[in-house]
């Protein structure tokens, strides 16, 4: 039995390989620097004007949202790798959404998608795999199915077949997100109420949080970031939050269309307000389901809380 899906998204390379990555990327436009800039990116290099040659002379590896995924032919051009990908495994990895970085040496390509702005065939099981794979339907045995999807954040599953499920929606691999880093964005948020902003909770395996403000465009009804965020095995993004200025707290159809990233999301609204709103959800691979405050923060949130 067979059923249609999409797809989720990031990862990277060990740290020792990182500073040898060459990311291919199209110019990017003017951008605002936020000054409230609380984590250092990966940095790179553009990649020089040189081209591809017609037969790489290794096989080249994949790494990406916690999955290593084999290049099938040799022959392959990068944008024929991210093509692949694209069809085959992770639909959100759009031509122009994605870099892609690229280690001569080791022969390691890892997509970056390119800031903020769908399927493969999947396989429905009767019990979770052994070997983790990104994305799954699974049947329990009340018979409701759902579709699975793992990333270095956790496990995420929504239903779609059935009213009920005895399977949890949300297991987070990563501790939950203490209060005080919400109080510190919703705080900017509201230094400036005219306009959104955007902001990543980014996750560091040497046990602490911070939060990262990526180069973005923002307007009273937009914003955009300008940048893709290089994450890695070792730090990775576990929560995207906007704010929607003097609006209330809702997630917009733009909203649905750029958080196709399994994962999990926030708005803050009414950010003039002593206490704005604010909303949580997370995305499995574009299907969005609320999520309680407490499953991923520690600590009493005094902001409107809205389901």
């Amino acid at each position: 039995m067979t059923m249609n899906a999409q797809t989720t998204i990031f990862d990277a390379l060990p740290e020792e390989e990182r500073n040898q990555l060459i990311p291919v990327e199209t110019a990017k436009t003017e951008t605002l620097v936020k000054p409230a800039q609380k984590a250092k990116s990966v940095s790179s290099v553009k990649s020089a004007e040189e081209p591809e040659p017609d037969e790489y002379e290794i096989d080249r590896v994949v790494y990406y949202a916690g999955h290593r995924k084999e290049v099938p032919s040799r022959t392959m051009k990068l944008e024929e790798v991210r093509a692949w990908l694209e069809r085959e495994h992770f639909p959100e990895l759009t031509k122009e959404r994605t870099d892609m970085v690229y280690d001569k040496t080791t022969g390691h390509i890892v997509p970056v998608l390119k800031g903020h702005k769908k399927g493969a065939v999947m396989t429905v099981y009767t019990e979770h795999p052994a070997d983790p794979i990104p994305n799954y339907y699974f049947l329990d045995e009340h018979g409701f199915v759902s579709q699975v999807r793992r990333t270095q954040t956790g496990i995420f599953s929504v239903l779609v077949q059935g009213t009920g499920s005895s399977e949890p929606s949300l297991t987070l691999f990563v501790p939950h997100i203490p209060v005080s880093i919400l109080e510190e964005i919703v705080s900017t948020f509201r230094a400036e109420p005219d306009i959104e902003q955007l902001a990543y909770v980014v996750w560091d395996t040497d046990q602490h949080y911070s939060v990262y403000w990526p180069d973005q465009i923002s307007s009273a009804v937009s914003v955009e970031a300008q940048e893709g965020f290089m994450e890695t095995d070792e730090r990775f993004i576990v929560l995207q939050i906007h704010s929607h200025g003097r609006l209330p707290a809702f997630f917009s159809k733009q909203d649905d269309a750029d958080e196709i990233r399994t994962g999990l999301y926030g708005v803050v609204g009414l950010c003039h307000q002593a206490y704005p709103e604010i909303r949580f959800r997370m995305s499995c691979g574009g299907k969005f389901q609320s999520v309680a405050p407490g499953e991923i923060f520690s600590g009493a949130i005094r902001c409107g809380v809205v389901r």
